[in-house]
């Protein structure tokens, strides 16, 4: 393990693709914001004005559209941990054969 990993849940592969589809969202819309009003202030009229801003609020879209994705992700990581650890910790042998039959689905 690297150092600093050792409390850090694991990423799937996934994860990976979320994040970086969402890295590519976000750097894509505001390099349309940067060009927006610098470069092509003076090109953007009329329908292309609309079309423009409109691509740019769908990539901020799917930028926040994948960053949700990520936390539902990062939420299912941590419950599984989460369950693995409790498991390792308090279900031995001694604390299961003191439940009941019908709790040891």
């Amino acid at each position: 393990m690297e150092p600093g990993t050792q409390n850090q849940l694991p990423r799937t592969r996934l994860q990976r693709g979320v994040r970086l589809a969402g890295t590519g969202l976000l750097t894509g819309c505001a390099g349309m914001v940067i060009l927006g009003t610098t470069v092509l202030a003076d090109q953007l009229h009329g329908p292309r004005y609309l079309l423009y801003w409109r691509w740019c609020f769908l990539l901020a879209v799917g930028a926040i559209g994948a960053a949700m994705w990520d936390v539902i992700l990062v939420r299912r990581a941590f419950r599984r941990t989460r369950r693995e650890l409790f498991r390792k910790k308090f279900m031995t042998d001694h604390f299961t054969a003191k439940r009941p039959d019908e709790q040891r689905k």
